[in-house]
């Protein structure tokens, strides 16, 4: 058929592009597990002295988890629909449900909801990197999403390790 070697194939596309996209976000929750595996519980919750507002490990702990899980069905929303719109929630959305549940399983939570989210991501079309959606107002893309979604992980774990007294090395 005329034509049929000109044909770009925006499925297969290069998908290797974003394959540092998806190994960041993928390693996050074995970076907090083996960061916060072994905290107790009262050090977790313990309220840091400065700054003045300035929340408990637990509480960015179960903030990161929140966050894991909406994002998670987020950027399942972005890969599959049209211009999705994140349901909002106000920035540093405290999780105060989570608060009361053990370091463990909040690990695990973030842990599944992660492992969902690159299931996904290692299926998606080279294409779909491109779909917009909207979170708190702004327009952005997919690739952009996920970049925001590893980076919020780094800065977290960055602020729970300043707070635990622990070094912080960057990626």
């Amino acid at each position: 058929m005329p034509g049929q070697g000109n044909r770009i194939d925006f499925v297969t596309g290069a998908p290797e592009k974003y394959a540092a996209l998806v190994d960041a976000l993928s390693v996050a929750p074995n970076q907090y597990r083996a960061a916060l595996g072994r905290v107790s519980d009262a050090v977790m919750r313990q309220e840091p002295a400065e700054p003045a507002g300035a929340w408990a490990p637990q509480r960015i702990l179960a903030h990161v988890a929140f966050i894991a899980e909406a994002n998670d069905v987020f950027i399942r929303q972005m890969a599959t629909m049209t211009e999705p719109v994140r349901a909002p929630f106000p920035s540093g959305f405290e999780a105060i449900d989570l608060e009361p549940l053990s370091v463990e399983a909040l690990l695990d939570r973030i842990e599944e909801a992660v492992s969902r989210t690159v299931e996904l991501l290692g299926h998606t079309p080279d294409a779909a990197w491109g779909r917009p959606g909207y979170a708190r107002g702004m327009r952005r893309s997919l690739k952009q999403m996920v970049a925001t979604h590893a980076a919020h992980f780094d800065e977290h774990l960055a602020e729970m390790l300043r707070l635990l007294g622990a070094p912080v090395t960057s990626r």
